[in-house]
């Protein structure tokens, strides 16, 4: 008969919660439907960590920041994901532009089409104010 496998020490469960957020923040910037359900279970872990930490008496600040960093990561990745879906019939009429676009003037049209759509799609903003920094 094996003996009981040792418990994670404290430092181990804090590091590991925090790895976890840390990974679901760059999912987040590269897949953000990815991104979003790392967050969420990176949250769970965290809260895990950080009850199990309090109970033994250990420090907690890194499954602390590992929640900061994963609460983070879930409301970037809720935002971006906001944003593709109220703005996917434009986003879908730009890249059906740049398709046929194979000139930079062309593909330069294609971005004032979007940039005209989306003050279309939002009422409050005046005439000629989005002025994206870089093509999409």
């Amino acid at each position: 008969m094996q003996p009981p496998a040792e418990t994670s020490t404290g430092s181990e469960i804090g590091r590991r919660a925090l790895l976890l957020s840390i990974g679901a923040l760059a999912l987040t910037f590269l897949v953000p439907v990815f991104g979003l359900a790392l967050a969420v279970f990176s949250a769970v872990v965290c809260y895990r960590a950080w009850r199990a930490l309090s109970a033994r008496h250990r420090p907690v600040v890194l499954a602390v920041l590992g929640m900061l960093l994963s609460l983070a990561s879930l409301c970037l990745a809720t935002l971006v994901m906001w944003v593709q879906t109220y703005f996917s019939g434009e986003l879908t009429a730009y890249t059906e532009c740049m398709k046929g676009a194979g000139t930079a003037t062309s593909q330069q049209v294609c971005v004032g089409d979007l940039e005209r759509a989306v003050e279309h799609r939002l009422p409050f903003m005046p005439k000629g104010s989005v002025k994206l920094p870089f093509p999409p």
